[in-house]
């Protein structure tokens, strides 16, 4: 969201709602201030002042929430091999995809190939590719023949490690 946009629910009898803790009561009536590309002040619209000629962006009837964290994740599927060569409207389109439409600001990734887990988060972080904070336990442990009779890495869709060979 550009900088300097609020966004805040109308007044109607469908107001949008915001949710800052799972653990808090809602906001109604609500507005979210946007400044330096970062939220800045959440709160009833009443006890915000308002610059004059703000754009707003209307939310009535949507609900707004806190980042979500996916604490499972693995960036093993060919998709996501050769992170680094990988054209970035189309890791854009994979994230969003599998993350950030969800609403996941923030994930940790399990186990990966780690070398290639850190060029996309490098990417990430550089502001080339938009996507979720990135955390890794590194390389997947995976014992030999861990797995039933006839899977393997490519049979289940996903690029073969290189410490499996």
């Amino acid at each position: 969201m550009p900088d300097g946009w609020w966004v805040s629910s109308a007044d109607g009898p469908d107001w949008g709602l915001i949710y800052t803790s799972p653990v808090e009561e809602p906001i109604r009536d609500g507005t979210v201030v946007i400044e330096g590309g970062e939220i800045s002040t959440v709160g009833r619209r009443a006890s915000i002042e308002m610059p004059e000629n703000v754009e707003t962006l209307d939310c009535s009837g949507l609900t707004i929430t806190a980042g979500l964290w996916d604490s499972h994740v693995h960036f093993l599927e060919r998709k996501w091999a050769g992170a680094e060569k990988i054209p970035t409207a189309e890791l854009n389109a994979q994230l969003q995809d599998m993350l950030t439409r969800y609403g996941c600001t923030s994930v940790f990734d399990t186990g990966s190939i780690w070398e290639n887990t850190r060029e996309l988060r490098d990417r990430i972080e550089s502001g080339e590719v938009s996507g979720p904070r990135i955390r890794s336990t590194g390389i997947v442990l995976h014992p030999k023949g861990g797995h039933r009779r006839g899977w393997s890495w490519t049979s289940a869709g996903l690029f073969d490690p290189p410490f499996r060979k």
